[in-house]
């Protein structure tokens, strides 16, 4: 019995000096490479009135009476260890105490500034990488069903004919009305090559599904070839190979098309290098953006190059108020380079940029390290794009209005300019917005 107790105390410690190594390495990252300049001493005051700010664990008595103490003392490292020592006496452990000290901290800075841990991190790398292992299947509990609401193409889902609106009613066995979303999802974690046995409900047919995890590779890119030589391209978001699939595209098929579509709507973005690669295509000379950092030295100039221009061909490009990050790169700089005409709604407004900073082995520290601003100094972050003409970009009764009003300037760019008023182009300003 007393061995295992040691053997508690000295995990315990192993998880304190695990937590407290983490936000000494937030700190330093932070004051490293941060957009913002702050000090160590700044981010640990940030810390620690963001803790007291918003703990449960101290009733307002107790907060006011432990600041009085921290006010009495001069070093921010002093202040730290009194407020961990008071802390542990409301039988919280140092581990987490750090961990709250960390969330205090990221919640001081920017909105787009995080903490990653394991499962935010590989969802990062299915956004970058366009690649994750699992059945293809998104699941959500509407009353005590859990009904599948998204099947991915080529996905073990969808290869054994699991549809959306589909009711799940066991997993392995295990009765779903009965669980959680967030147990659902706990089941259905496999290691590649494994199975799972799902019961469904469709309609009044019960059917059984076996299916194997796998991995599965995520289409960012849907493309067509529309009536009157139009290609059309459906980008949801820019993983690392998005910029070689759209060339190869335009390359085949260009010199038999009139006219070219980009459709970002719902884009969340993804690697800025392969927007501005995209954007590159289209632009024969100029910026595409420039990006600022902490100091002038931050400074990075992204210029369009004439040997990478692919294309003359016309363009339109589709937003709506979920483009945004990457996506607003590509659009934006088309549109104050006069390269290509929006349709749709304005655009989210991130002109962020992000890099990730290891913490421990699969946790990492997304920081705004600067920020992007088009050709004419303009700046996207929130603020968002308007385009040139606003369309309704939803469908609705199997019409996309959005594509078939750019179908329709491509095809009479001066009949449609005589048909609509153009709404004033370009960037939005804060008091438009």
């Amino acid at each position: 019995m007393r061995v295992v107790f040691l053997v508690f105390i000295l995990f315990a410690s192993l998880v304190a000096s695990d937590a407290k190594i983490k936000y000494e390495k937030v700190l330093f990252n932070i004051e490293k490479h941060y957009f913002k300049p702050f000090s160590k001493d700044e981010l640990i005051s940030k810390s620690i009135d963001g803790l007291l700010k918003n703990t449960p664990y101290l009733i307002k008595s107790e907060k006011q009476k432990i600041k009085q103490k921290l006010y009495s003392l001069k070093s921010e490292d002093k202040k730290l260890e009194l407020l961990v020592e008071y802390l542990i006496k409301k039988e919280l452990s140092k581990g987490e105490i750090y961990e709250m000290l960390i969330s205090s901290c990221m919640d001081s800075l920017d909105a787009h500034s995080r903490y990653l841990d394991k499962e935010q991190m590989q969802e990062l790398r299915i956004k970058t990488e366009g690649i994750f292992v699992g059945f293809g299947i998104s699941l959500s509990k509407v009353e005590n069903s859990l009904v599948v609401v998204k099947v991915l193409k080529n996905s073990p889902a969808s290869k054994t004919g699991i549809k959306v609106s589909d009711i799940v009613l066991k997993i392995d066995g295990v009765d779903c009305e009965k669980i959680s979303l967030d147990k659902a999802i706990e089941l259905l974690r496999k290691d590649v090559g494994e199975f799972v046995n799902l019961s469904i409900k469709r309609d009044d047919i019960y059917i059984n599904f076996e299916l194997k995890r796998e991995t599965i590779k995520i289409e960012t890119l849907e493309f067509e070839r529309l009536k009157n030589k139009i290609l059309y391209f459906k980008i949801s978001s820019f993983d690392a190979n998005i910029a070689e699939k759209i060339s190869s595209k335009i390359k085949e098929y260009q010199n038999s098309s009139k006219a070219i579509i980009l459709d970002l709507r719902g884009n969340p973005g993804g690697l800025v290098s392969q927007a501005v690669e995209v954007a590159d295509m289209f632009l024969n000379r100029g910026n595409i953006i420039t990006q600022i950092g902490r100091v002038e030295s931050d400074k990075k100039y992204f210029d369009a190059s004439k040997q990478k221009t692919l294309t003359e061909l016309p363009l339109a490009v589709l937003v709506d108020s979920n483009t945004a990050s990457s996506a607003e790169i590509l659009s934006g700089a088309l549109q104050v380079h006069h390269r290509a005409t929006l349709f749709g709604e304005k655009t989210f407004g991130k002109g962020s940029v992000e890099s990730l900073y290891s913490i421990s082995k699969d946790e990492s520290l997304s920081l705004t390290v600067a920020h992007y601003f088009l050709a004419d100094s303009s700046t996207i972050e929130g603020v968002g794009i308007l385009p040139d003409y606003e369309v309704n970009t939803q469908i609705i009764d199997g019409r996309d209005k959005c594509l078939a009003s750019a179908e329709e300037f491509l095809n009479n760019k001066e009949s449609f300019t005589k048909k609509h008023s153009s709404q004033t182009s370009g960037v939005c300003t804060k008091e438009e917005k």
